[in-house]
């Protein structure tokens, strides 16, 4: 009787701790150029940083040249417009979720895909 129980307490204890077990927290989704950084840039940076659509600036239609100009990108989207190297030039100050991508990006090493 006394080994029954034993044999019952340590089942409850083992199903008890398997249940109580914290879940690993999810991987947060990484920023890329191609999934969050690529839109912004077409709708923010064109025409000027697309040299498809006529731009003779740096080049962030592709990733090389995003990541190349990444940390300067976010350098100057953090201005204030009036200041010097403000970007996006002759524009409103992107809001500030749109900065926040574009800082995690960096901040992650810049990836790609």
């Amino acid at each position: 009787m006394k080994k029954n129980l034993f044999v019952l307490t340590m089942i409850g204890i083992t199903v008890f701790a398997a249940c109580t077990k914290k879940a690993s927290p999810a991987k947060a989704k990484s920023t890329t150029y191609t999934t969050d950084i690529a839109p912004l840039m077409v709708s923010k940076c064109s025409p000027c940083h697309l040299p498809s659509k006529g731009g003779r600036k740096a080049d962030f239609e592709t990733y090389a040249g995003a990541k190349k100009y990444g940390a300067d990108m976010l350098t100057r989207v953090m201005l204030n417009p009036g200041d010097r190297g403000f970007m996006p030039f002759k524009h409103d100050k992107l809001p500030a979720e749109e900065i926040v991508i574009i800082k995690k990006w960096v901040d992650e090493g810049m990836l790609e895909n």
